[in-house]
């Protein structure tokens, strides 16, 4: 097991206009589960190539336990790829996916039953060795993946969107045994998802990107409860931060009947007249008709979609900002739903929200 560095990494890729990834920077300690999470194309993928050897690096370096890799072959640098989804052979028992790596090296026959079989108990698979990938449940299928990633002994594994198309339910996932597995064996593991609550289930700690920058680094609860940037704040959560655009005037943050008080630091930290305010689902309230006019802190908006999640509604509602129409999620608990096209008042809490520079996307001081 080894500490993986990223310094400065940057891959250009031929006929893009933006790097895939823009000088990377990151750390990842010996021993450690670091899941990174970004919307489809934002680098995480690219990333992890990176380490494995995949493709080449056009600036930068990558170091597995202090040893500089950025030139070596793949199969030099002690890492193990998992790519998406269960990466099992189906034609093959499940004894021979986890001996494929030490076959492909041509260990000895002796030498591959004794690790199998070794690495098989360990995982909790050593009753399935004959089986196929498809007779095996979901939780017996990460097992049998995560022996495969680990029966060669790497320093470092990769695992690329493991449970994407595998139909794995949601409300399994925070129970993976991949990271179980991960905490028990003590690898290094990077383990990369489009799913922030995956990311936020699992992870030591989590990293952010988006289109090839990395954004944030940090524990669920740092990335969660003080997001860095807008792109953080509008990804991560199962319902992700309303970004409302507002007008700086007077001191305050304003759109519709909602004013938020900025402090002499963040107005000094503005780079235009324009803020988003970050606001949780969670942290606004519905009033339904008879509507009045929104006194201070409230939003008239239109409902344009309710969806009953069985505790409680999630309402989608539309208002109008100052570039034109912005798209609100919130909880409602309490109460009847209100219709589709219905008129409603949304009640916000300035002291809840979250304040970036329009322009720029980075977070004002707090």
């Amino acid at each position: 097991m080894a500490e993986v560095e990223f310094v400065e990494v940057t891959r250009v890729q031929r006929g893009l206009w933006r790097p895939v990834l823009d000088r990377i920077a990151l750390t990842v300690p010996d021993g450690g589960l670091l899941v990174l999470t970004g919307a489809s194309g934002s680098g995480k993928s690219a990333l992890l190539r990176a380490l494995a050897g995949a493709d080449p690096l056009t600036a930068g370096r990558v170091l597995i336990g202090g040893r500089d890799v950025t030139k070596a072959a793949p199969d030099k640098r002690g890492v193990s790829m998992l790519a998406q989804g269960f990466a099992l052979f189906p034609q093959l028992s499940v004894r021979e996916n986890i001996a494929f790596p030490l076959t492909m090296r041509k260990t000895s026959a002796k030498t591959v039953a004794a690790k199998v079989a070794e690495i098989a108990e360990r995982c909790g698979v050593a009753r399935h060795l004959a089986a196929r990938p498809d007779a095996l449940d979901f939780d017996l299928r990460q097992r049998a993946m995560m022996a495969r990633a680990l029966v060669s002994e790497p320093l470092a594994v990769c695992v690329d969107e493991p449970l994407a198309g595998t139909g794995v339910p949601m409300m399994m996932r925070e129970r993976t045994p991949i990271a179980t597995l991960q905490r028990e064996f003590g690898v290094t593991m990077l383990y990369a998802t489009c799913s922030s609550t995956d990311a936020l289930a699992i992870a030591d700690r989590i990293a952010v990107l988006d289109r090839g920058v990395l954004q944030q680094v940090g524990t669920a609860a740092e990335v969660f409860d003080r997001p860095a940037t807008a792109a953080v704040a509008g990804f991560v959560g199962q319902h992700p931060m309303n970004l409302v655009p507002a007008a700086y005037r007077d001191g305050y943050a304003r759109i519709g009947g909602l004013a938020v008080k900025l402090g002499d630091a963040q107005a000094r930290a503005l780079t235009g007249d324009g803020v988003l305010v970050g606001l949780r689902p969670e942290d606004l309230a519905l009033a339904c008709a008879p509507l009045i006019a929104p006194d201070q802190g409230a939003l008239r908006a239109t409902a344009v979609f309710v969806k009953d999640s069985g505790r409680e509604y999630v309402v989608h509602a539309r208002t109008q900002g100052p570039d034109g129409p912005v798209d609100l999620v919130l909880r409602h608990a309490g109460g009847n739903p209100p219709g589709r096209g219905d008129e409603v008042l949304i009640i916000a809490n300035p002291a809840a929200a979250h304040l970036f520079d329009a322009g720029t996307g980075r977070r004002l001081p707090d």
